[in-house]
């Protein structure tokens, strides 16, 4: 994840313990080199560079025993305020001895670091948590001036320069010049206190927004089509809208004497049936990327070709395999069902027609659905009220399509009502298993 805001407090910490680690590093190796090449190097104080290395080196190794723990608890989610303050304390150890070293108003270094630790801290952690950095930053640093100036300590003990070269003690210019070095500096630490903030707020907002969405878009595939939400999230809402006359295929099924069998068990016992119906129903649909129209109360409406669309003979192809597979399933689960000890096990209808339909959005202004009507339609579904349960019945519009790669049985001519002529319809072979993923 790129954005710090979503990181754990471990990440958080493993981050600003890394960056001490490596920059401890970097100290070290400078050390050296003004250690091994003190000709090369006649600014820095020889005699304070043992001190300088043995707290930088302790203070490293702190730094790294805090890495490894953070590392360890990289995946916690739950806040760990002990680690983070003791992140924060060490963070601003190193900042107060940096600036220490090479004096506040002496080395560009200093007010670096102080920006620096200030900007990666804000980053990472919150504005409560870096209050105790500001507060023991701006103490120090204040006591450090005021001893200098005084001559109690001395002044950026890692140089070998003087109190009076390097105007710390001059009642001259830089007096008041350190002054208004300080005022930028704070001015500069609002700054960067306001954007960050300002930065994490926005941030804050967007996360909250994107897991809104995140759950809305979730809930509005449990009630409307995958297909339909897919085309919601981008941005396609127009072709949703507006009427087509499309080429489906039309899938209706329903539980035979599904009114009897709700009087005959327990309303806890035909919950669970149904909600096991509509759930291995509902994945299989979605596995052969079939739209689901609507569930009215046992009946099942599902059409192929809208709103995406492939070709007329994969689409019945899917739809017809789709069946079959239903059918299987419905075996499984009568299965299952009988081993809980439900004596009223369902049994399914399917029918299914090719044909024109209009598809798109009807209703009021207030409720829209996305449905398929017309005489298609309607056919399909009197296909499948003419069915036996456990079988599937197809039209021979669909048979056309299909009849090459599935086996299917003439049924003979059928006048459904509104049909201008008898249709001819046939039944499929669920023994076409093997070809139900094909």
């Amino acid at each position: 994840m790129n954005n710090p805001l979503a990181w754990t407090p471990a990440v958080r910490c493993l981050a600003a313990t890394g960056i001490n680690v490596i920059f401890a590093l970097l100290y070290l190796a400078t050390y050296a080199y003004a250690y091994w090449y003190p000709s090369a190097n006649p600014e820095v104080n020889q005699a304070f560079l043992p001190t300088a290395a043995w707290i930088v080196g302790l203070t490293g190794c702190f730094m790294s025993l805090l890495a490894l723990i953070s590392y360890w608890l990289r995946k916690k989610v739950e806040p760990s305020p002990w680690l983070t303050l003791s992140t924060i304390f060490l963070c601003t150890w190193v900042v107060i001895f940096s600036t220490y070293f090479y004096g506040i108003f002496t080395h560009l270094y200093a007010g670096v670091a102080i920006v620096a630790a200030w900007v990666v801290g804000l980053t990472l952690f919150s504005a409560r948590e870096m209050l105790l950095n500001f507060v023991s930053t701006t103490v120090c640093n204040s006591a450090f001036v005021l001893g200098a100036h005084w001559a109690l300590v001395p002044y950026a003990p890692f140089f070998n320069t003087t109190s009076s070269s390097i105007g710390q003690v001059n009642a001259g210019l830089m007096r008041p010049m350190n002054g208004i070095t300080l005022v930028l500096l704070g001015v500069v630490l609002v700054i960067v206190f306001l954007i960050i903030e300002r930065w994490k707020q926005r941030e804050i907002d967007l996360l909250t927004i994107s897991e809104n969405l995140t759950q809305a878009n979730d809930i509005i595939s449990r009630y409307v089509a995958i297909q339909l939400s897919d085309v919601v999230r981008n941005g396609n809402y127009a072709s949703l809208e507006r009427h087509e006359r499309r080429k489906l295929t039309l899938f209706f099924s329903d539980i035979q004497g599904f009114s009897n069998t709700a009087d005959a068990i327990e309303p806890e016992d035909l919950s669970l049936l149904l909600n096991d119906y509509l759930s291995e129903m509902t994945a299989i649909a979605q596995r052969f990327d079939a739209t689901i129209d609507k569930f009215v109360g046992d009946a099942i409406m599902i059409f192929f070709g809208a709103p995406q669309c492939t070709t007329d003979r994969d689409q019945a192809l899917r739809a017809v395999r789709m069946g079959i597979e239903m059918q299987k399933s419905m075996h499984m689960l009568r299965l299952k069902w009988l081993k809980a000890g439900i004596p009223h096990p369902f049994h399914i209808r399917i029918g299914i027609n090719t044909g024109q339909a209009s598809v798109g959005a009807f209703g009021s202004q207030q409720r829209l659905e996305y449905t398929a009507i017309g005489r298609q339609v309607n056919l399909a579904a009197r296909i499948q009220g003419h069915c036996t349960p456990d079988h599937v019945l197809i039209s021979q519009s669909t048979w056309a399509l299909v009849h090459d790669q599935i086996t299917c049985t003439p049924r003979g001519e059928v006048a459904f009502q509104g049909s201008h002529e008898p249709v001819q319809i046939f039944e499929v072979a669920l023994e076409t298993a093997s070809n139900v993923c094909g």
